[in-house]
């Protein structure tokens, strides 16, 4: 039983993802976050020392972008620092953006379908 809800889960994700492909505002909006996610991870990877690894310097990017601040990573130099209230007025900006956009394409879909199936 599990395993069927993960694959309704799967399919559901994926017919997402292509609803929101053929968006261009969405599309633009996905690339730019994916850059935004890129540069963080990057830029903690770099410079804050107390981030070693690839995955810990994403994990914090993430952490951060979505306002989460579990607090077992924070910037500890005036460089990160900075970067890091930089980065958090600009990423929220496009995270919102994005959550919204793809909110609306998500109830979009589901009144389109609830009226094909009312029209059958």
């Amino acid at each position: 039983m599990p395993v069927l809800g993960l694959f309704a889960l799967g399919r559901f994700v994926i017919r997402i993802i292509r609803l929101l492909w053929r968006k261009e505002e969405i599309r633009g909006l996905l690339v730019i976050t994916l850059g935004v996610f890129f540069l963080g991870t990057w830029f903690y990877h770099q410079f804050e020392p107390t981030i070693t690894t690839w995955g810990d310097a994403y994990y914090f990017t993430v952490i951060t972008l979505t306002t989460i601040g579990y607090g077992d990573f924070s910037p500890t130099i005036p460089l990160t620092k900075f970067f890091t209230t930089i980065y958090v007025f600009i990423g929220l900006g496009i995270i919102a953006g994005l959550i919204g956009l793809v909110g609306e394409a998500v109830i979009e879909d589901a009144n389109q379908r609830r009226e094909a199936g009312a029209n059958k």
